[in-house]
């Protein structure tokens, strides 16, 4: 891969033709596709795959290759737009959606969650695809839930405590404290310096 010195690098000390770059941004797209199809639950195409793939003698030249709507994280590139859940997911999610509809701030177990189909990389493929929040390990809900509590919590009085969150919600502390935690740091809550909370901007 070599070009006249009048031509900038495109990664380190690496020159491309610029017709040639172009066609390898493309395969990048296509090999991104095509493994995220062959290999649903994984979390994006390792680099080092599509360096083989493409045949390319860096990794750096990979990762300059990553333009929107790809992107690169820990070591892989992902497209956000083939991340679609495969069939047996998709149905685990939607026994989960049927199970807790009017329960929506109750997580279920990780035993209840196996039954269902979903262990780590599914719950994982599904989380990647918005089709559930991850609160913590083995805590998941719908993705509305987060909107939802902070509509419920902003109709309690204010300030509020974890435990009159957690009955309002009708939850367990182990989903109520990592729930609030993320309405900390989206901006929606703040956390007092005695441990109470109050709703700082509610949904629209």
């Amino acid at each position: 891969m070599t070009q006249p010195a009048t031509v900038a690098p495109v990664a380190g000390d690496w020159l491309a033709d610029p017709e040639h770059w172009r066609r390898l941004a493309t395969r990048l797209a296509e090999e991104t596709t095509r493994y995220a199809r062959e290999h649903p639950l994984d979390p994006g195409v390792p680099v080092e795959v599509l360096r083989r793939r493409l045949d390319l003698p860096d990794r750096a030249l990979v990762e300059a290759l990553v333009r929107p709507p790809l992107s690169l994280r820990a070591g892989r590139v992902t497209a956000t737009e083939v991340d679609a859940l495969p069939a047996p997911v998709a149905r685990a999610v939607q026994r989960v959606r049927a199970e807790y509809a009017e329960h929506p701030f109750r997580a279920p177990e990780a035993d209840r969650l196996a039954t269902f189909g979903l262990g780590p990389r599914e719950i994982g493929a599904a989380v990647r695809a918005g089709a559930l929040l991850r609160l913590a390990e083995n805590v998941v809900l719908l993705p509305g839930a987060v909107d939802d509590a902070v509509r419920v919590l902003a109709r309690l009085p204010q300030p509020f405590t974890l435990s009159a969150a957690r009955q309002a919600l009708g939850t367990t502390r182990r989903v109520a404290v990592p729930l609030l935690e993320l309405l900390d740091r989206r901006g929606a809550t703040r956390r007092l310096p005695d441990d109470a909370r109050e709703v700082v901007r509610p949904p629209a």
